[in-house]
């Protein structure tokens, strides 16, 4: 497999449950203390001098990354459950030539290096549970985006909003040719969404075929046509409008309680089931993850979210400690977990544990 920098990246993504609304988010830090952000950069709606008018920052993945990262009136954590919020103004500033302001996460293999990217013939996937809480007047907001080093999205996942049922959509377009325009196709994947209702969405590339799907939904699936194959590409996420415009107080804020974008090699596999033994408050408990294939040196990290406080993973992927009762709960907290090997491939899964007293 080819990257625009010789590498290998092939993928597999851990199974996600869908039916959750939060994870365990922590408050009061920025994006980068719940976030694994090393691996991404922003883009926001402001420009070098703070104001709107001119060109768009970006925020490198370094400026991002942990507890005390950046964060701004366009990008934060919020302070009522930590979710990673985005806001986009119609008003905001722009770039890469686009018309249309944006608050939106771009990945990046190599955190010096945006020319590094992955292609189509590899399996990589992006998985994300999220609300969408204002839309500008069009109704529409991209959320997550599969876009071409140098070309066209390959994948465009919005919201839309209908204001007369007062529910909107959740859509993918998929890109027949890497240039922008006709042909395209556009799917459904799930209607009736509310404004703060929350939702997932998982977007795919295996094989040469690009894939999207929402709450664990039917999949919209298209054969690449072989003008792809010289292509390469990377994940986004954000609030991306469709529109702009003179207001300071319309435009799109979304909510992201999960995040996580998975590039295996060799077979790369987390073998621990998703549902781990339940655990007792003040009690000490202990937990291994595990992984097969890939290039050995497995190392794990978190990803979106943290265990119950008491528990922390190592690097070992062994989960311990003593779970306080402020965890105690009917319902299972979660978490997701990546593990990377020594060629730096990655997989990544979500994770759940039951606290009783």
């Amino acid at each position: 497999m080819h990257t625009r920098v010789t590498t290998r990246w092939l993928g597999l993504f851990g199974c996600l449950l869908l039916t959750d609304a939060s994870a365990e988010l922590y408050k009061g830090v920025a994006p980068g203390g719940n976030f694994a952000l090393e691996n991404w950069n922003i883009t926001v709606p402001q420009d070098e001098d703070g104001g709107t008018a001119g060109k768009a920052i970006t925020v490198r993945p370094d400026q991002l990354s942990g507890p005390e990262g950046y964060q701004s009136r366009w990008f934060r954590s919020d302070p009522g459950d930590g979710a990673m919020t985005f806001w986009t103004p119609v008003n905001g500033a722009t770039a890469g030539g686009s018309s249309s302001p944006r608050a939106e996460l771009r990945e990046m293999l190599d955190p010096s290096n945006l020319a590094l990217t992955w292609n189509g013939a590899g399996e990589s996937v992006q998985d994300a549970l999220l609300k969408v809480l204002q839309v500008p007047s069009d109704g529409l907001v991209i959320v997550g985006q599969v876009h071409g080093y140098g070309s066209a999205p390959l994948i465009l996942l919005y919201y839309r909003y209908d204001a007369n049922k007062q529910t909107g959509q959740v859509i993918a377009k998929l890109q027949g040719l890497p240039e922008q325009g006709l042909p395209y196709t556009t799917h459904v994947l799930a209607s009736d969404i509310e404004l703060g209702e929350t939702f997932s969405y998982q977007m795919k590339v295996s094989d040469n075929v690009a894939m999207a799907s929402a709450n664990g939904g039917p999949v919209a699936r298209m054969e690449m046509d072989p003008a792809w194959n010289s292509e390469t590409f990377y994940f986004k996420a954000g609030a991306y409008l469709h529109m702009h415009g003179d207001s300071a107080t319309e435009g799109a804020r979304v909510k992201f309680y999960r995040l996580a974008a998975s590039h295996p090699n060799d077979n790369l596999k987390i073998s621990t089931a998703a549902a781990l033994p339940n655990a007792r408050a003040g009690q000490d408990y202990q937990a291994r993850l595990s992984s097969g294939g890939g290039l050995g040196g497995a190392t794990w990290s978190l990803v979106s979210g943290h265990p119950p406080a008491g528990l922390q993973l190592d690097r070992d992927g062994v989960l311990g400690g003593t779970p306080q009762d402020t965890t105690v709960s009917a319902t299972a907290h979660w978490f997701v977990a990546q593990v990377r090997d020594s060629n730096g491939s990655t997989a990544a899964k979500k994770f759940s544990i039951l606290i009783s007293q």
